[in-house]
């Protein structure tokens, strides 16, 4: 990891506008002699003073575009800055023409685009321009008063810091009479001034850690450049930065090298170096500086967490020896260790598993021999999977989205994984969002995670989904993870996932039941686990029932009690809403805990009199007649499954309870009446689910050896046949990988023309189904009524991938039909039963003489079931269904 800094200065102007800043050299110098002190910065340093623009323009190309992954890049730019009439930031050089800002400046558009196309996730950016965020003309200053104007907003990126001498309007230009500068001109900046004494002395370290952050050299700057110039105050702005940028070590703090060498041997994957971690744990629990002490603390509590046991076992006696008192209930992590290097012919990354979910998402890296937890950039392990769309159309996802929901909860978007494959959409003024795009957002910020945590780009990713997803919405999650810069290596069921993290290493024989009961859908999995097979016998669920539902039951009741209390109707009131929403997933998890809980909503909303409070009590007794009928709903699942699977229940060894909503004891009380007193086994919540799928990552990949995933199609798929029926081909709980063949043909005599209309789904009629793709087979050779057409095959590969193609029957003459007596005779000679129409192989002397018309093929995505959905609601489908297939009913031979 390399440190590398750009610092340009410009003193003077060849355009008399731009008024000269001899002060700026010695900034130059002055940061450049702080930031290259092997002892502080250690950066390799390149300085600029008074370049013109093309020398400029490609030191900051180079800058960029050549930096490592890595490596921690630094600009420092000390000139003059403004904003044109359309509000572009421009960087004056030397040879800079005011009124040819375009041609003849650095414009921060350029400067943005190289960011962008730097491999490094970590850019610092320090602005000392005399001008920041200026406009340029008094009137237009005047016209928008005190208008938000950022001047960091151009440089806004993955990765990307910026702190600026000053906020966005301070030290506008607005008259020659009235121009305020950031310094006087023959003297050095307040603004780098102070970044160089911070950097310089170790004044910067805040806290007493030997490290100076951006935080820590933003806070200090910011009181310093305050108490010079009371209305100067410098800004910061970070995007998706990921954990704590360190610029520089402090000089005068003894224990710095100590601590990173305690840091680095603690997350060491060799376990004799983690030991070996405790000796500078032990004298730095002995230094005199409070923030050595404390840190060294933290670092022996993530060493008794250790997962190697004589790690664990020392740092617990070292615990002990020093007189520390009891250890935490609640022990942080381990932290992340480093990523594990690659060989040749191994995989290029990391696999990931993903759990995107109704209410939450997560990701997990598989790497070395362990699975463990990204955090996000607010250092949780979740990552709500909220976006909304702000004011001034911007777009934020994750938790800051989740903050602001309850003022804008028109343009906040939950629970958008139950609307994937839809014509959902949100639009807020330029900005229109659908749900892929929603998800794409989600998904690319989970990525960008992982890959800092990772340190370089993913491989690939395990995608979950609720088993009872149909193809279509399937088809939509995988397009959204292209789009978020994700390679779907597959894409499984979530209770699947779940089995695969209980029964990885369960060498004996065990049939178990997953329950997974999450924030907006129920999936149920029978499962076999044993000698390193993990297969699916059933699946099933609801799709449309979750922990969400009885949330809104606790809302309804809430507003009922409103309406009883003050006869007012809120329920039409989005903010209210948002609030009682909240509210009632507060109360649904402390009765988890409770027998009853109260739910305090001051100022809900107002009256003429005056204000209206909320205050209910609510028992977990009232709690679960309410939600009742849900129970009810969870059990059909649970039921049909056993009997798709034919196990009788006496078999069932365990039920697995994984999803945040079946904490509620009313589930699990279900589950233990259903299996006859047996306690189900509830310890997969939370991480279950994305932990199996980065495992099924790791045997995707080979690193994890001896262990095969068996999975099952979710629905049963077929064609539309005569009278609008449903010719099934693979029926639900079959086993994927998988294929079907039958020949098809028309009723009609000579029919020359056929339309295939794929399904999915339950019902024996066509139109209750899902339409999945159609097939317009066309100038067909004209057989006689009731002889195959078409030989029709279904591919469903292990990735829920469906392929369906159609094969012409011709034979070597063009209107010979192919007869029963014919088929059978080819077969006896082959050894093979009598022709029905279902062949999962044919003789090659049957291929070679009648499979030598065209082929017709589609893969199911969404473009295929937006075609076919399109052309079923038509008129003209009407017309076309008298095309329809029917399968083929061989006549006596």
């Amino acid at each position: 990891m390399a440190r590398h800094a750009l610092i340009i200065g410009n003193t003077a102007y060849d355009d008399p506008q731009f008024a000269p800043l001899p002060g700026a050299t010695a900034d130059a110098h002055a940061l450049a002699t702080v930031l290259a002190d092997p002892a502080i910065g250690g950066f390799t340093v390149e300085t600029l003073v008074d370049a013109p623009l093309r020398p400029a323009t490609r030191a900051l190309e180079a800058f960029f575009t050549r930096a490592a992954r890595d490596d921690l890049l630094l600009l420092h730019l000390s000139l003059h800055g403004w904003k044109d009439r359309g509000g572009r930031l421009h960087f004056a050089m030397t040879d800079t023409e005011r009124d040819f800002p375009g041609a003849t400046a650095v414009t921060a558009h350029a400067l943005s685009g190289w960011m962008g196309d730097s491999r490094s996730r970590r850019i610092v950016v320090l602005l000392d321009c005399c001008y920041s965020g200026a406009f340029t003309l008094n009137a237009l200053h005047r016209q928008r008063g005190t208008g938000a104007v950022d001047v960091t907003e151009p440089f806004a990126g993955l990765g990307r810091i910026v702190m600026t001498a000053s906020t966005s309007l301070q030290y506008a230009h607005e008259a020659e009479h009235d121009v305020r500068y950031s310094r006087t001109p023959a003297k050095p900046s307040v603004f780098t001034s102070a970044v160089v004494a911070g950097l310089g002395d170790g004044s910067a370290d805040l806290d007493g850690d030997g490290l100076v952050s951006v935080d820590e050299l933003y806070d200090y700057v910011h009181e310093r450049v305050r108490r010079t110039i009371a209305d100067q105050t410098p800004t910061l702005s970070m995007d998706s930065a990921q954990g704590t940028v360190y610029l520089a070590r402090s000089p005068r703090h003894g224990d710095v090298d100590r601590l990173t060498e305690m840091r680095t041997a603690a997350l060491d994957p060799q376990a004799w170096k983690r030991v070996g971690s405790l000796h500078l744990v032990e004298q730095l629990l002995g230094s005199v500086r409070e923030p050595s002490r404390d840190t060294a603390r933290a670092c022996l509590l993530g060493l008794i967490a250790d997962a190697d046991r004589e790690v664990a076992r020392r740092a617990r006696q070292l615990w002990h020896e020093r007189g520390l008192g009891e250890i935490p209930a609640v022990r942080p992590p381990r932290p992340a260790r480093p990523p594990v290097p690659h060989g040749p012919g191994s995989v290029p990354g990391p696999v990931a598993g993903i759990d995107f979910g109704t209410t939450n998402s997560a990701i997990a890296l598989f790497e070395g021999e362990d699975v463990r937890l990204v955090p996000n950039a607010e250092g949780a392990l979740t990552t709500p999977s909220v976006v909304a769309v702000t004011a001034d159309g911007q777009i934020v996802v994750g938790a800051p989205a989740a903050r602001q929901a309850v003022t804008n909860p028109d343009h906040t978007v939950r629970s958008v994984k139950l609307r994937l494959g839809t014509a959902w959409s949100i639009t807020r003024g330029a900005v229109r969002l659908t749900a892929e795009d929603v998800a794409e957002l989600i998904l690319r910020r989970l990525r960008e995670d992982a890959e800092a945590c990772a340190g370089r780009p993913l491989h690939g990713a395990v995608l979950t989904v609720p088993a009872d997803f149909d193809l279509d919405q399937r088809a939509a999650l995988v397009e959204a993870a292209g789009r978020a810069g994700i390679r779907a290596l597959r894409v499984i069921n979530e209770p699947t996932a779940a089995a695969i993290t209980y029964g990885l290493h369960r060498m004996q024989g065990t049939t178990v039941l997953v329950f997974d009961l999450g924030g907006g859908t129920l999936d149920v999995s029978l499962i076999e686990i044993g000698d390193g097979v993990v297969e699916v016998k059933a699946t099933g669920g609801d799709c449309r029932l979750g922990g969400d539902d009885w949330d809104r039951r606790v809302v309804d009741w809430l507003l009922h009690r409103v309406r009883e209390r003050h006869a007012l109707d809120l329920s039409a009131d989005v903010t209210v809403i948002q609030r009682l929403r909240e509210a009632a997933e507060a109360a649904k998890i402390e009765l988890s805990s409770a027998s009853s809980t109260t739910v305090r909503l001051p100022y809900l909303t107002f009256m003429l009199h005056g204000p209206v409070h909320l205050e209910e009590t609510l028992t977990r007794k009232g709690f679960e007649d309410m939600t009742q009928d849900l129970l009810l709903r969870c059990r059909r699942p649970v039921e049909q499954a056993m009997r798709d699977a034919v196990i009788p229940w006496s078999e069932l060894e365990r039920v697995i309870l994984t999803g945040g909503a079946t904490r509620m004891p009313a589930i699990g009380d279900l589950m233990s009446s259903l299996t006859g007193g047996r306690q189900p086994y509830r310890g997969l919540i939370p991480e279950g689910i994305v932990t199996g799928a980065a495992l099924q990552g790791g045997i995707l990949s080979g690193a994890v050896q001896d262990t095969l995933l068996l999975d099952v199609t979710s629905s049963s798929l077929g064609y539309e046949a005569a009278g609008g029926a449903v010719a099934q081909m693979i029926a639900r709980n079959t086993t994927i990988p998988t294929r079907r063949r039958e020949w098809v043909a028309t009723s009609a005599q000579k029919r020359q023309t056929l339309i295939l209309h794929v399904v999915e789904g339950e019902s024996t009629t066509a139109a209750e189904c899902r339409s999945l793709a159609v097939l317009e087979l066309t100038d067909l050779a004209a057989h006689p009524s009731g002889t195959p057409l078409v030989d029709v095959l279904f591919d469903f590969d292990a990735n829920g991938l469906l392929t369906v193609s159609a094969r012409e029957l011709r034979g070597r003459t063009k209107e010979l039909p192919i007869r029963v007596a014919e088929l059978n005779r080819v077969h006896r000679q082959a050894g093979m039963p009598n022709a029905t129409p279902r062949q999962e192989r044919l003789p090659a002397e049957l291929e070679a003489k009648y499979f030598t018309g065209r082929t017709w093929k589609v893969t199911v995505d969404r473009a295929s079931v937006a075609r076919a959905n399109s052309l079923v609601r038509s008129a003209r489908w009407q017309t076309l269904k008298e095309l329809t297939p029917r399968p083929w009913d061989p006549p006596e031979s």
